[in-house]
């Protein structure tokens, strides 16, 4: 591997808010160029597009999953030989091992520090483990730290609209409406990734249960029935709740957040 510094990276993740912190803080890096792609799909049309020195991907996406994508860029002639780093919250030892056997050079763990990020790729670009502090850790960083700011008060008004949806696809599915499933668990699975990256644990693990939840709806399906599906969804409901007030308090403890709270989602 070059020990010089990567130009360009592109990052691939289905959730919004992730990729925009991802963006927003690698672009503070002088010369870096950055793309994002919110599916494996739209990763593989870029990276034949614009060649990028380093892939960043998420493991868990729907459609073509991380692995799925690196499989595919390995059998093209064009990008067999780019570099790929997986990002998951998946870190037992053995998960991370068939990572590196896949082809990837390197895994980073679900939460992490934007701010750190750039170092931490560069490490692995280098193999050697000797990253420099970086652009962004020195000069950059209040931009950087503005940046992340901005975002996590924009993730928690998403998260705001994210628990009135969800209360009101749960009343649909308590009604027999088993269409909304799938957009449950792809809401809830968003919740719990960048609710963590945020730095709100509690909001990432009540979607990370809301989540799982709905994945037994899936298995119950293909037998049309399921007896204990109105306990779960009474449980998923509860949860819900739970994530509310879980919103709710992380807005109290945000900057400028209470009176953003108060207007844009109409808390008395």
């Amino acid at each position: 591997m070059s020990t010089r510094d990567f130009q360009s990276v592109l990052f691939v993740d289905d959730d919004a808010d992730i990729c925009s912190v991802v963006q927003a803080t690698l672009r503070l890096v002088p010369g870096l160029h950055v793309q994002t792609a919110d599916s494996g799909e739209r990763a593989i049309d870029l990276a034949h597009e614009i060649r990028p020195d380093l892939v960043l991907m998420d493991v868990m996406m729907p459609g073509l999953d991380g692995p799925s994508t690196l499989k595919r860029m390995r059998e093209s002639v064009l990008l067999a030989n780019i570099p790929v780093v997986f990002m998951t919250a998946k870190v037992l030892p053995a998960e991370i091992s068939q990572f590196l056997k896949m082809g990837a050079i390197g895994v980073i763990v679900k939460p992490f520090d934007p701010l750190k990020l750039y170092g931490d790729l560069f490490a692995l670009w280098n193999k050697e483990g000797t990253a420099s502090a970086g652009p962004v850790a020195d000069s950059g960083q209040p931009n950087a730290q503005a940046q992340v700011d901005a975002l996590t008060i924009s993730f928690l008004q998403r998260a705001w609209a994210d628990v009135i949806n969800l209360a009101k696809m749960i009343e649909r599915a308590q009604n027999g409406d088993r269409s909304v499933f799938k957009e449950i668990e792809r809401v809830s699975h968003s919740l719990h990734g960048a609710g963590a990256m945020f730095g709100f644990p509690k909001i990432s693990e009540a979607g990370g249960t809301m989540a799982r939840i709905v994945e037994g709806f899936a298995v119950s399906a293909e037998a049309h029935t399921c007896a204990s599906e109105p306990a779960a969804l009474q449980q998923l409901l509860e949860f819900s709740k739970q994530l509310a007030q879980e919103v709710e308090a992380a807005w109290q403890t945000s900057p400028q957040s209470t009176a953003m709270f108060q207007t844009s989602c109409g808390v008395r």
